[in-house]
């Protein structure tokens, strides 16, 4: 089977490319990299969105040129008049209408480029990219079904290499609509107010009890760490330091999901399956939402980090959810927060083909729905290894 075009791409862009065009630009090779890499998918991406019109595909290909090498693209870079970049632009309106500049402010975003950096770097991957694929068509005789085809089946790897927003941009999905009850509104009826007050008063008194009381358990729970003291994780463990091959030393809690993951990984006598499943606990996402909070960040950067170290290693992200809300959308909500991970290990450098997501919804609870911190334990972001 032949490689896939995203994967072929990818393949092009070695170190030698990517610090020609760091240098032409004045930004970081990391930086570059990571925003190549976006706009090869997002470029993809666009094609892809159009995969079932096949004159739409016939249109853009048909205006892209001929054959643009990596040379031609590195030393465009430098040029902001480029010839390469101007026709660069024009394919980008054809691929993404009036979004051009939302796109290119989440590869900026995404890669810490910015978005007058980010633009120019799209405007030089459009013409790489379509390059590849007309030559690609035109070498096995492809039609423009046949390359819509294809575009579909590499969507989960476009996906997964998306910054954040881009794949709503490219694949809207319908608008949730929601129905709400009528209320048939009553004639008031004169009443003393009393008992109104008094009803609002004893709620308002029970409410600063119950705050209290959640401070003084919450403190005696967690207690209090000075400025300084060594940290501890209630359930985690203390943290540790954890030398890595490649010479990198993480700072981990000793029985939290990086430290698990790394002893399956090293433990030669651990065999990879399907039902081994590690569970981030310190992702957070906006409620119902696949935005991930800052606080998220630290337990990201140390798997991609481990990932890093052990590059044979794939991961598999799966995405659940409690049963609260509809079937539908809570296997939605699971998918994107999936492919939100997998995102964010993707800027963090780790190759895309290394990573698949999933979501499975409501399916697979580990707790009890019916109350409310069983829900809590079923939405959550798992990872299995998949090939070490």
């Amino acid at each position: 089977m032949a490689e896939s075009m995203f994967t072929s791409l990818l393949g092009m862009l070695d170190p030698r490319t990517v610090e020609g065009m760091a240098g032409s630009l004045g930004a970081s090779g990391q930086s570059v990299s990571q925003g190549l890499k976006s706009s090869i998918a997002a470029v993809l991406g666009g094609l892809a969105s159009k995969s079932e019109d096949p004159h739409a595909l016939r249109t853009i290909l048909d205006s892209a040129p001929g054959d643009t090498a990596l040379p031609d693209i590195v030393h465009a870079a430098s040029d902001p008049n480029s010839p390469i970049i101007a026709g660069g632009r024009r394919l980008l309106s054809s691929l993404f209408g009036n979004s051009s500049a939302a796109v290119a402010d989440a590869i900026g975003s995404a890669s810490g480029l910015g978005t007058g950096t980010a633009s120019r770097l799209l405007a030089l991957a459009a013409p790489m990219v379509l390059s590849f694929v007309g030559n690609r068509v035109r070498a096995e005789g492809m039609s423009m079904t046949g390359l819509g085809n294809l575009l579909e089946r590499e969507v989960g790897a476009i996906r997964n290499a998306l910054p954040p927003g881009l794949t709503d941009l490219f694949w809207p999905r319908a608008a949730a609509t929601a129905t709400y009850p009528v209320v048939t509104p009553t004639t008031p009826q004169k009443a003393s107010n009393w008992p109104a007050v008094i009803a609002i008063a004893a709620l308002l008194l029970g409410l600063v009890w119950l705050l209290d009381h959640f401070r003084r358990a919450t403190t005696a729970r967690f207690g209090s760490v000075a400025t300084g003291a060594a940290s501890r994780m209630e359930d985690f463990g203390n943290f540790i330091k954890q030398p890595l091959p490649n010479g990198v030393s993480l700072t981990i809690p000793e029985r939290g999901v990086e430290a698990r993951v790394l002893s399956f990984i090293q433990n030669k006598g651990n065999i990879v399956n399907e039902t081994t499943w590690f569970d981030f606990e310190r992702l957070y996402f906006n409620p119902g939402l696949a935005t991930l909070r800052p606080q998220s960040q630290e337990q990201l950067n140390n798997i991609a980090a481990i990932l890093a170290a052990y590059p044979n290693v794939r991961l598999k992200i799966g995405g659940f959810t409690d049963n609260v809300g509809g079937t539908d959308r809570n296997l939605e909500l699971s998918r994107d927060r999936a492919n939100t991970v997998v995102a964010e290990l993707v800027r963090r450098g780790i190759s895309p083909d290394r990573l698949t997501a999933e979501g499975y919804g409501e399916q697979y609870p580990v707790a009890d729905n019916s109350t409310q911190e069983g829900r809590a334990r079923n939405r959550r972001v798992s990872m299995m290894v998949t090939q070490k």
